[in-house]
């Protein structure tokens, strides 16, 4: 984790990949890493938002994603209001964020629905994904 300067002059030296701004924090993909990961032949997981997704998606077309997205709005910020880490106005601005988010799901090349009280479920169905999309061949050019 770097701090918000660091993170700056890491940008500017071009060393990541993918990145942006998710409620007030850095987030990115560094690029040495990503390029080490794929060249040795393993999978990438990370959580982008859909406008990192587009990035990553504009430079890496072979990509495979996967939007996972609760049943509904009013879902999350159940959820949200259960968990209790954040506050009415966190949550607001969350959930704001998350209809932006869950528009673009058609954007992405799955969509999986994580319904309440079925992880099981969900995580069976992300993984059901991923070996069905590893059988097929992808070439990789950073």
């Amino acid at each position: 984790f770097y701090s918000p300067e660091k993170f700056r002059q890491e940008i500017e030296a071009g060393n990541f990949f993918e990145w942006s701004i998710v409620h007030g924090e850095f987030k990115g993909v560094r690029r040495d890493i990503l390029g080490d990961t794929l060249s040795s032949h393993k999978i990438v997981i990370v959580k982008p938002d859909p406008q990192g997704m587009r990035k990553i998606k504009s430079q890496l077309p072979e990509a495979l994603t996967i939007f996972i997205m609760p049943p509904s709005i009013e879902a999350l910020q159940r959820r949200l209001e259960h968990r209790g880490t954040e506050t009415p106005e966190q949550r607001a601005v969350r959930l704001r964020n998350a209809e932006i988010e869950m528009a673009a799901a058609p954007e992405y090349d799955y969509v999986v629905v994580n319904e309440d009280g079925k992880l099981d479920r969900t995580v069976d169905e992300i993984a059901k994904i991923i070996r069905e999309e590893t059988r097929k061949p992808r070439h990789y050019d950073l």
